[in-house]
């Protein structure tokens, strides 16, 4: 009763203090107006740092086994030392090498990625000479470009001087801009090719040219000096600052560097290619300072893209930004002001049609902007910002922050109907109601609470979206009791007031219109609830029949029907093909084909609705990414797109073609549809040839469609096979031989050349025409240790080899994965049968199958389940300490499983899966459907008290406590239905399963609460009864039971 008082102390101090509470209002707009247009900007919050580092150690010189032996072993060598690691991958191919590192939940990242950078550094001491960066990237916020801009280009000039002169500057001057990158454009080197016949003529080869020209351009710091009392700083200095000076280098006492090579500027070899809508094209990503505004930093880029646009110089460039996270982020506060205006609008209708009452529905639905004002407050004076996250907990409230005013201000009005003063009024309202709204608010905040007590990301994003919703519920109630009991004092009308003006007699018969309407629907539907109340009250077996009949039902045939999927079909707004080549293809040759599919998609680019599209390609593989318009019709539904285009995709021999959806990049057992088992071991080769084997025994098995597997050529490689017993008769290395035959066709990197402040790449290598054929090579020389020459032909053989393309490795053991495309209906009889198959393969030792990670962490969706339970457990808690029972509360958590039959079939019936939102709505659902139960148990405890008798008591709320019950129900649903209509935004993020997961879920609680819970709570008042009889009887044996009621 302690609630109580507080709350009608509260209300007193309001109605007493009215300059006070205005001063205070206009005090809460002028602050969150003020917080509002102060508050920072952007998608993600942060302060995010994933569980997950990567290092790139770019290398295009070699095949995968090279760059597995020289880069991926030395760093997982190094890298398995870091504190924390979870597990590590590692990929291998003729672009470089990557690692990717998930490390335990609790792991601080800021330590790991010092460490992992340490570690790369020792790593780097045994990679080849010609490896010349490595990047490590932490996986959180700040890496994530807040602007992502394609260049298409049709160019003769310097391409390279142009974008970095007039796009990558520009873009770097604005201010909050950290960085800006590109992807596709070719920087220009300074190519050295050295003409063979004349090298060997002057007595020089190419292993020793490199090594001399790398010695001849330094720049050293060598200490202090003292001359004439002072102190200098002392450099040796062997740098050419000019191409002249490079060309007439010295080699040798009469030959300089232009009498043996040739020196060109021009870009580097093309190994990549990007055309965005049958352009050539190049990306350019900007990443912001991690204090800046995410919208203020988007919209100074998009204004210097628009004046970069307008530069004569760039004429023939197409310059569109394709992610822009600033118009995201506003996309999203639209998405609530919107939502929040057509929900409110909506539940004033629902207040007006019950409450009959236009000043009190107005009053009510201010409760929404005041309370939403000092959320935003809360959240500026915290550090907080507005993101997705916060924008989604701030959506949540639009249809929960009346829910209080509405019960508070409904009270007052029946208490004055019924004869009472209006002062009188609001403080008997409040009085009766004040506990039951404080119980309701904290069971609601209370589901929050568990989140602390889990470690990992779901905390983290949990506890971003608990802020807003916590602080605007907590502020509902505190707008009840003070402003609500105030505001229905004032506007009260007085039964003096005179009927005689005709606006008055307008509105009386308006509301006397809506008063009928609502006799004919609410108030019958209320008289038929208490009729079948009383019926369920005298049979509550049959009730509990019919629980268990719907509850068998929906858990056995609604709910199996209802996947959980990460994605709904709807919000996809890309897709993906992936191409791979056969080695004969040249480059142009990839060019020429991906022309042929940018004319197929030009012209099917309205049927399909596509916006645009983009090509990615390399010396190995392809990539094509198409994205949809915003709010396509669908005529093609979003994920047969991919598959059709791929049917009318031009064939070539040998190119191999996979379609993708979405979240399919990587393999995990994420999908229904999909099944992978992955191979482990230490040999490349043998994995290959174990896969092959074992194909058509997953080919065989009923429910497997196809196989998804890696298409590799045989051959790809050719190898030089040193017979090193000739090797060693005349005095050869076979290390000099390799360097030698490694600098004379791919080249060795020099030390770079400063021009004019930029650091130009310096290569070294044979010409084209010295390198072109394999007897070419056979005839290089190679210097013995006597100072003699031998041939390469003469020391090794050719060999084809079938070498992948590219080397996988997951926790320092090499892997090789299969996919398998399961039957529609067969999905769980498939797995059984590759499952079964597994087990009776008998693998060689040393190979084994592996798990694959779930596209959820199995630990997160443990830390999801134990919160959930949680958050039930502190509701029940919570209302025995408030209501002061241990059994009247259980009658009010079973509803939980009340609102699980609603959300369950509404995702049924709308045919749709439930998602990751959807999971959020859930845990949400456990904290709001309890409400409507403790408003109405708590006025039944009140009435028995007075005096009145179980069943009446139990009849008697349900009449009184129907019509709050249904406004709070009915506004909430009413605010979700905006969000769940709602289109995706350009994140592909849609609130779909979240609106329906809490309107099915209110809907079944609400129709269920009024009939479930009463019956509930007789059951366990007779269990207490028959509890403390028995209690009785035990231990006053001779005592009457009867006297102990």
């Amino acid at each position: 009763m302690e609630s109580n008082e507080l709350a009608t102390r509260i209300t007193r101090l309001s109605l007493n203090r009215r300059v006070t509470m205005f001063v205070l209002f206009l005090t809460i707009i002028i602050v969150g107006l003020i917080a509002s247009s102060r508050l920072k900007l952007e998608l993600l919050p942060e302060g995010f740092e994933g569980s997950s580092l990567s290092v790139r150690v770019p290398w295009n010189a070699a095949v995968p086994q090279e760059v597995m032996e020289k880069l991926a072993l030395p760093l997982e060598e190094e890298l398995s030392t870091v504190r924390g690691l979870d597990s590590m991958r590692s990929s291998c191919s003729s672009r470089g090498a990557s690692v990717y590192m998930t490390f335990k939940q609790g792991t601080d990242m800021s330590i790991a990625y010092r460490e992992v950078r340490d570690r790369v550094e020792r790593a780097k001491l045994r990679f080849p000479d010609d490896v010349e960066r490595s990047y490590v990237n932490k996986m959180d916020m700040s890496g994530i470009p807040v602007c992502m801009i394609g260049v298409a280009y049709e160019t003769d000039g310097d391409l390279y001087d142009l974008v970095n002169k007039h796009i990558i500057m520009p873009l770097s001057r604005i201010d909050g801009v950290a960085n800006v990158e590109t992807k596709g454009l070719m920087e220009k080197e300074i190519i050295i090719e050295a003409d063979k016949d004349r090298t060997e003529a002057y007595g020089l080869n190419i292993y020793e040219l490199s090594r001399q020209l790398r010695g001849d351009n330094f720049t050293l710091a060598s200490g202090n000096v003292r001359d004439g009392g002072k102190k200098y700083l002392l450099k040796s200095s062997s740098a050419y600052r000019t191409m002249e000076e490079l060309r007439h280098l010295p080699l040798s006492t009469n030959v300089v560097l232009s009498d043996v090579a040739v020196l060109k500027y021009e870009p580097e070899e093309r190994r990549f290619a990007a055309r965005v809508n049958g352009k050539q094209a190049m990306m350019v990503t900007v990443i912001k300072e991690s204090q800046a505004n995410t919208v203020e930093v988007c919209d100074r880029i998009e204004a210097e893209v628009e004046t970069i646009k307008k530069n004569p110089a760039l004429e023939g460039f197409d310059m569109n930004i394709h992610m822009n996270q600033g118009s995201i982020v506003m996309e999203q506060l639209d998405t609530l002001f919107t939502n929040g205006r057509i929900g409110a609008f909506f539940a004033a209708c629902v207040l007006y049609i019950f409450l009959r009452r236009a000043r009190m529905t107005l009053i009510i639905a201010g409760a929404i902007p005041l309370c939403l004002f000092i959320a935003v407050a809360t959240m500026y004076f915290a550090g907080e910002s507005l993101n997705l996250l916060t924008i989604l907990g701030l959506v949540l409230c639009v249809g929960l922050l009346v829910d209080n005013s509405v019960v508070v201000a409904e009270n007052i009005q029946r208490h004055y109907q019924n004869g009472m003063g209006r002062r009188d009024a609001c403080i008997k309202g409040v009085q009766e109601i004040g506990l039951a709204i404080t119980t309701a608010t904290l069971t609601t905040v209370i589901v929050f609470l568990p989140t602390l007590l889990v470690e990992g990301e779901m905390r983290f994003f949990m506890m971003r979206l608990a802020t807003p919703v916590v602080v605007a519920l907590i502020a509902s109630l505190g707008v009840a009791l003070m402003f609500i009991p105030l505001c229905v004092y004032l506007t009260l009308s007085s039964r003096t007031d005179s009927p005689s003006a005709w606006p008055s007699r307008l509105a009386a018969a308006f509301r006397t219109r809506l008063g009928r309407l609502y006799e004919a629907s609410f108030g019958r539907l209320n008289r038929w609830y208490n009729q079948a109340l009383g019926y369920y009250l005298r049979r509550r077996l049959d009730l509990g029949f019919l629980l268990i009949g719907l509850l068998t039902a929906t858990f056995f045939f609604a709910y199996e029907k209802v996947d959980f999927s990460p994605q709904q079909e709807e919000e996809m707004s890309s897709f993906h093909l992936s191409f791979r080549f056969p080695t004969r293809f040249t480059f142009d040759e990839r060019t020429e084909y991906f022309k042929d599919v940018e004319a197929i998609l030009n012209e099917r680019k309205d049927y399909y609705e596509l916006e645009g599209f983009i090509v990615f390609y390399s010396t190995w593989f392809g990539q094509l990414e198409g994205w949809f318009t915003r709010g396509r019709e669908g005529i093609v539904p979003a994920r047969e797109v991919a598959e059709r285009i791929y049917k009318e995709l031009p064939e070539r021999p040998g190119l191999k073609i996979h379609y993708q959806r979405f979240g399919e990049e990587e393999e995990r057992q994420d999908r229904k549809e999909r099944h992978y088992i992955r191979l482990v071991g230490d040999d490349p080769e043998l994995l290959e040839a174990i896969a092959d084997d074992l194909k058509p025994v997953f080919r065989s098995i009923p429910g497997v469609v196809a196989l998804q597997e890696r298409e590799d050529d045989t051959p790809n490689e050719l190898a030089l096979i040193v017979n090193r017993d000739r090797a060693s008769a005349i005095g050869v290395n076979p290390s000099t031989l390799a360097g030698m035959v490694g600098n004379a066709l791919r080249g060795s990197t020099l030390p770079r050349f400063s021009s004019d402040g930029r650091q130009i790449p310096v290569r070294v290598r044979f010409s084209e025409e010295d390198r072109a054929e394999l007897d070419d090579l056979n005839n290089f020389l190679v210097p013995t240790e006597d100072g003699g020459f031998g041939t390469i032909g003469s020391l090794t053989r050719p060999a084809m080899l079938n070498s992948p393309r590219y080397i996988s490795r997951t926790n320092k053991k090499v892997s090789h994965t299969l996919g398998m495309e399961l039957a529609k209906g067969q999905e769980e009889e498939a797995r059984r049968g590759i499952e079964a198959a597994k087990r009776n393969i008998d693998l060689p030792e040393g190979v084994s199958f592996s798990q694959l990670r779930q596209r959820f962490d199995m630990e997160e969706v443990q830390n999801g389940i134990f919160a959930l339970l949680l958050s039930i457990l502190f509701i029940y808690l919570l209302m025995a300490f408030l209501f002061e029972s241990v059994m009247m509360p259980l009658s009010i958590v079973l509803t939980i499983p009340l609102a699980a039959i609603g959300s369950v079939w509404i995702h049924f019936i709308a045919g749709l899966d439930m998602d990751f939102l959807g999971i959020i709505g859930c845990v949400l659902l456990v904290g709001v459907v309890v409400n409507n139960g403790i408003v109405l148990i708590d006025y039944a405890n009140r009435l028995r008290l007075a005096g009145m008798e179980r069943t009446q008591a139990l009849l008697q709320a349900a009449k009184h406590r129907f019509r709050p019950i249904a406004i709070t129900a009915l506004t909430t649903i009413i605010g979700m239905i905006p969000l769940t209509l709602s289109e995706s935004s350009e994140m592909g993020m849609s609130y779909q399963s979240f609106g329906l997961t809490l309107i099915g879920g209110m809907v079944s609680s609400t129709l269920l609460t009024l009939l479930v819970v009463p019956v509930f709570y007789t059951l366990f008042d007779d269990a207490q009864l028959a509890i403390r009889n028995t209690l009785a009887g035990v231990m006053h044996p001779h005592a009457n039971p009867s006297a102990v009621k």
